[in-house]
């Protein structure tokens, strides 16, 4: 029997941008994703438009702004 890998998760915080409308949230990702990269958000799928590392004494691993598609 193989044990699984289980990679490090990392806590990002996401921006979700709309016309007239925004919301923040966190998620867990293996490593930050780049522009032009779909994420899961509450919200459904939604397109990365700028994606940056955070401090390593940072709470967050790093921050995330997306559109919906």
């Amino acid at each position: 029997m193989q044990a699984a890998i289980i990679g490090a998760v990392r806590r990002f915080t996401v921006t979700i941008k709309a016309p007239n409308w925004e919301d923040v949230q966190e998620v867990e990702l293996p490593q930050l994703p780049r522009e032009g990269d779909a994420i899961e958000t509450r919200y459904g799928t939604c397109t990365v438009t700028h994606a940056e590392s955070s401090a390593d004494n940072s709470q967050y691993a790093g921050k995330i702004i997306c559109r919906f598609p």
